[in-house]
């Protein structure tokens, strides 16, 4: 099943130990500064759940002028099942504006790059191959280059520029 967490609060701690599961330290926001911004009103959070626990989450920025995907995670156990493709396009589904998420750059060293980038793309997004980093996320990180994806199109970096997510 998946739910519209509306109640943030209550699966905050479900929701935190899959995000520290799934990312690495440079990719999160302290525990304070995570809940935060699940409290912000511009963001959303898709849980998919079984037996009354979360097992994967999807948070996305609602802003006026596009979605922006920020995190997209499931518990080790559960991947490969199709959860996160099902969160996705529950949001694609709900979008009735541009949507833009970010990933690490492919590099053949790393081969979850490609995979990674190849699930997006499965789902309709596409990559736009323009300069862009992402600021970081707690005091201590430094920026981090990534790649934007797109939904259903490629954008130019001038395109892209009036959706850049800025501070909320």
């Amino acid at each position: 099943m998946i739910i519209h967490a509306d109640d943030r609060n209550s699966r905050f701690d479900e929701v935190y130990r899959i995000y520290q599961e799934a990312f690495p330290d440079h990719e999160r926001r302290t525990r304070e500064g995570q809940r935060q911004a699940m409290e912000n009103p511009h963001y959303r959070l898709l849980i998919k759940e079984a037996e009354g626990k979360a097992i994967a989450f999807l948070g996305y920025w609602d802003l006026p002028s596009c979605i922006f995907v920020e995190h997209l995670a499931t518990t080790p156990v559960c991947r490969g099942k199709g959860y996160g493709k099902d969160l996705v396009l529950r949001c694609l589904h709900e979008a009735k504006k541009p949507v833009f998420l970010e990933i690490e750059p492919v590099v053949a060293a790393q081969p979850m790059t490609g995979r990674r980038a190849g699930f997006y793309e499965r789902l309709g997004f596409h990559c736009n191959h323009f300069p862009y980093l992402q600021m970081p996320l707690k005091d201590g990180d430094e920026p981090c280059p990534l790649w934007v994806m797109s939904y259903g199109r490629t954008y130019t970096e001038e395109e892209f520029q009036p959706y850049k997510k800025r501070d909320l």
